[in-house]
């Protein structure tokens, strides 16, 4: 996990979900404000690194869960 990514705090993915634009589906997802969204693409926006960053899903759906997220695979929570 980059630094950039273990830094990031819950305030930090509220506020980049209230940012974040149009996504296609993803697998692993994450409810902010009841709203769903791509956990990695939501991450790593959150952390101000390329989408191409190192950073894989399970490192971003492991973050979101320490922040006390809640995380669904395919639609269901996990």
């Amino acid at each position: 996990m980059s630094d950039e990514v273990k830094k990031l705090t819950r305030e930090d993915i509220v506020r980049a979900a209230k940012n974040f634009h149009k996504f296609r589906s993803a697998k692993w997802t994450v409810i902010v404000d009841n709203v769903e969204y791509p956990a990695r693409p939501l991450v790593l926006e959150a952390a101000g690194v390329s989408p191409i960053d190192r950073n894989n899903s399970h490192q971003a759906v492991r973050k979101l869960q320490d922040l006390n997220f809640e995380v669904r695979y395919e639609g269901k929570a996990v």
